[in-house]
């Protein structure tokens, strides 16, 4: 019991370093004005704007600009990718160049983010249970 325990201690930890990598705001282009809106309020479709060292909100593909993104929190790979229009960026990556625009295509429950935060809780939830023996 003892150890099954701290697996779901583990895995409660795991999600909230996970949660702590989503954004809470998002700045967008709306009436062709730039507004900041909680991330989870960005539609599918609408246009993101990143600044240099920023965290990307949600999914995309890149409408302006030629960023630099920094994907290792999903791939590992240690140096920066560049990126040119129509090419897709990662919500919870990091940009490392210049500002850029881009088009919400995967909001809300659909991100990886959040993928991987459903995957672990199923996980933890679905883990057999372990009995003691007298």
């Amino acid at each position: 019991m003892q150890l099954e325990l701290r697996a779901r201690a583990g895995a409660s930890a795991a999600i909230r370093a996970l949660l702590d990598l989503a954004l809470p705001k998002a700045a967008l282009i709306r009436n062709g004005a730039e507004i900041e809106v909680p991330t989870s309020e960005v539609l599918e479709g609408e246009t993101v704007v990143i600044r240099p060292g920023n965290k990307l909100s949600v999914k995309g593909a890149v409408v302006e600009g030629s960023p630099l993104v920094d994907e290792s929190m999903l791939t590992v790979e240690p140096m920066p990718v560049s990126k040119a229009r129509g090419d897709t960026v990662i919500g919870a990556t990091i940009n490392k160049s210049g500002a850029f625009r881009y088009r919400a295509t995967k909001v809300g429950a659909d991100t990886a983010l959040a993928q991987i935060v459903k995957l672990v809780q199923e996980a933890s939830n679905s883990a057999p249970q372990t009995h003691q023996t007298p």
